[in-house]
């Protein structure tokens, strides 16, 4: 509505200037006009006053040369005579033609011409009678005066016809001048006017050409911003027109086609563009063909952009491609990058992959627990029931020899899983690794040339030791296998940091500061399809029997739930190297290294034990094992059930063997806090296949928890039962037996089985 209402203010200003301008112009010129007019006017009566003073001159001419031969009697004396006539004549017929338009004036001009007619016809007679009679005659007709009143009468005339023609010649003066001074002043005002319109146009038309020029300039900056924004995008973006040539494009654009700049010009067919980037890729077919957009413009519906994506042969990058019809028939193609987005898409989805994986073996991982804790409990109960050299006691031994072997299995799906405890703590690595090389130098065999590369400075990491050692381990033995000729295997220590970058490329990962071992092998190396699944649980190459394919995904889970990373690199004749990063402990203090003396016979006890876990087989077996070491043991089947039995045997109670998963609602975490409550001193032994959240959290146990792992071993137990028992003995010194609350025991017990009904 402005621009129109500014449109229009404009063309009635312009309209209003013009019509001023030319009133002006005309009334200039009709003034000139009047003044000029007013010039032939004076003009003219000048031209009649000349005329009127040359008659008067001619009449007095004639008479002079009539008088000259009336003396004389020559005739030469008559020449300025006849030039007078002939003078007389034509000032007569001038002074008519002059006088036209005024009747008054024609009328006293004929009458002037009677009496010079009159005069004339005197002189000749006068001329006639000098010839005649001689020179004697000539003083007689000089004396006669008889033509002097013709005289009188013509000059008279002459003059009042003079004195009317100056007096209207000065009226037509006065006329004239006035009329020249409105042409003045009207000119004079038009040129001020036209100065004015000049200037105020001027003006507009400086304001017009600043406003043009800051607009030109603005343009010129947007123009340049956009540019520059269309050289930032990361994007490649070509413009094509209908004819499907190239009209402008941005810097990324031959950079992700991988296309020479110099053949990339203005007017580029777009064949043209497709073949230089199908060479660029390794002849692979990478944009879309003349043909093809041709044809997937009748398929597609109108606005709909065409998205594919390409794989470039050449490099391995992935890029996705979208062109977008325009609506001139030309069209816009966009070029990105994914790359990066597709390696962390395959990383997510490889990580959840695990993840999944991972749920599935940790959940058969608990219920096989249970399995070999039942199997292995009764075969380690038999065994010493069996005098020495029976027949079945190897067959026992060697069954007992499966069940642990099952038992080191299910900890491997464990430690893949991220279910396994760990205990970390500050590791110094240069002084673990010397012990460990010996130990490899004596598994891998002398074939196997074995470096290892410290780094000096190098940070304490958090982990679990022996978890570490395994891994180790396993990462050696599968390069052993890896090199069944001999080769080199290369174990080097290093600081590293990993960066935001590095983990954008690998979503899993936290940057941070990082202690990095990395395992490199000269072997035969993977392919990269092998690669890609080298982390399944149970996946191998190796032939039937000489492998479980547990080792790579124990070493993957295990770092993962340290909060570390892990990467392999293989190609197939170059060898392998897999990189663990585990965490830096900063400010750690590194604990001295302890070694344990072996126990060659089994402690005993007589306290009291009770024993919690819904499944019968296990329960049977702990009970019977406990029992069999000397101890007085109570069992229940889940936690209600163990309250109850708190509440009736008290403060006898000496310690909780508990499982950590309980059906009924009540977990043995639940029930070990209930029985804390009553007994803070009371110890509490948890038990599981498969440890769950409610004690461990960021794969370490909380602090004061002790877990036994099923399946566990006869002297495991034992061991644990006699250790945690002895701390309680430790602690009866300062902790009196609070008999009072026997009664609050039982009255919490008996809630709880009210709840539960």
């Amino acid at each position: 509505m402005s621009k129109l209402l500014t449109r229009n203010a404009s063309l009635m200003a312009l309209a209003g200037t013009l019509l001023l301008v030319a009133m002006v112009g005309l009334l200039t010129w009709f003034q000139f006009t009047s003044a000029q007019e007013a010039r032939r006017q004076v003009r003219h009566s000048h031209e009649v006053i000349t005329g009127i003073d040359q008659l008067g001159i001619a009449l007095r001419d004639a008479e002079t040369g009539q008088r000259g031969f009336l003396l004389t009697g020559e005739e030469d004396d008559l020449a300025l005579y006849r030039a007078a006539l002939g003078r007389i004549t034509l000032l007569q017929g001038e002074l008519h033609r002059l006088t036209a338009d005024n009747a008054t004036r024609q009328e006293r001009l004929r009458s002037l011409a009677l009496v010079i007619q009159k005069k004339l016809e005197t002189l000749g007679e006068t001329i006639h009678l000098r010839r005649e009679a001689g020179a004697a005659a000539a003083p007689a007709v000089l004396r006669a005066d008889h033509d002097a009143q013709l005289m009188d009468q013509i000059r008279l005339s002459l003059e009042t016809m003079q004195a009317e023609e100056e007096r209207l010649l000065a009226q037509r003066q006065a006329t004239a001048a006035g009329a020249e001074m409105q042409a003045r002043q009207l000119a004079l005002g038009g040129s001020v006017l036209a100065i004015g319109l000049l200037v105020l146009s001027a003006r507009l038309l400086a304001q017009a050409q600043a406003r043009l020029t800051a607009s030109e300039a603005g343009q010129r900056a947007l123009a340049e911003q956009m540019r520059a924004a269309f050289d930032s995008i990361s994007q490649g973006i070509g413009v094509f027109g209908p004819d499907h040539r190239l009209l402008r494009w941005n810097e990324r654009f031959p950079v992700l086609l991988a296309l020479p700049r110099p053949t990339l010009q203005p007017g580029s067919p777009y064949e043209a563009i497709v073949a230089q980037a199908a060479a660029a890729g390794g002849g692979d077919a990478f944009l879309e063909t003349a043909d093809q957009i041709r044809h997937g413009r009748l398929l597609k519906l109108p606005g709909e952009p065409v998205v594919y994506e390409r794989t470039r042969a050449l490099d391995g990058r992935s890029f996705e491609l979208r062109r977008t019809a325009m609506p001139d028939g030309g069209f816009v193609l966009t070029v990105t990058d994914t790359t990066e987005r597709v390696r962390a898409e395959l990383t997510a989805r490889d990580a959840q992959r695990l993840q999944a994986m991972g749920q599935l073996t940790g959940g058969i991982a608990h219920d096989f627990n249970n399995l070999l804790t039942v199997v292995l409990g009764n075969l380690e109960m038999a065994r010493p029931r069996l005098e020495e050299g029976h027949p079945v006691l190897p067959r026992i031994e060697r069954a007992i020899w499966g069940a642990r072997r099952g038992a080191s299995l299910t900890q491997q799906l464990l430690a893949f899983a991220r279910k396994q405890p760990l205990s970390p703590m500050p590791i110094d690595l240069s002084a673990m690794l010397p012990d460990l090389a010996n130990l490899l130098h004596r598994t891998l065999g002398e074939h196997i040339d074995l470096q290892v590369v410290d780094a000096a400075g190098l940070w304490p990491a958090m982990a679990d030791t022996a978890q570490l050692e395994s891994a180790i381990l396993n990462l050696a033995l599968n390069a052993r296998d890896a090199m069944p000729g001999g080769g080199r295997l290369t174990i080097a220590l290093a600081n590293k940091v990993l960066d935001a970058d590095h983990a954008r490329r690998h979503t899993e990962v936290t940057p941070g500061e990082y202690v990095m071992v990395a395992v490199s092998d000269t072997g035969t190396g993977m392919a990269p399809e092998v690669l890609a699944r080298v982390f399944e649980p149970f996946f191998t190459t190796k032939e039937a029997g000489k492998g479980t394919g547990l080792g790579l995904p124990m070493v993957y889970g295990f770092v993962r739930q340290s909060g570390g990373h892990v990467t392999i690199t293989s190609q197939p004749g170059e060898g392998t190297t897999v990189r663990l990063y585990l965490p830096r402990a900063p400010g750690a203090v590194l604990p001295a290294p302890q070694r344990g003396a072996a126990c060659l016979t089994l402690p005993r006890g007589s306290g009291t034990i009770l024993v919690v876990e819904d499944d019968a087989a296990v329960r049977e077996v702990a009970v019977i094992i406990l029992r069999e070491l000397g101890y007085r043991v109570l069992e229940a089947g889940d936690g209600t059930e163990a309250l109850r039995v708190f509440g009736q045997v008290g403060t006898r109670l000496d310690l909780v063997l508990v499982d950590v998963v309980l059906p009924g609602g009540m977990k043995g975490h639940e029930v070990a806090r209930r029985l804390a409550e009553v007994r803070p001193e009371l110890r509490t032994l948890f038990m599981s296949g498969y440890t769950e959240n409610a004690i461990m959290h960021h794969g370490r146990l909380d602090e004061g928890v002790h877990l036994i792992g099923k399946p566990f071993s006869r002297e495991l137990l034992a061991r644990k039962v006699a250790e945690l028992l002895s701390q309680e003995a430790s602690d009866q010194a300062i902790t009196a037996l609070r008999e009072p609350e026997h009664g609050k025991v039982v009255d919490l017990a008996l809630r709880d089985r009210g709840r539960n009904a």
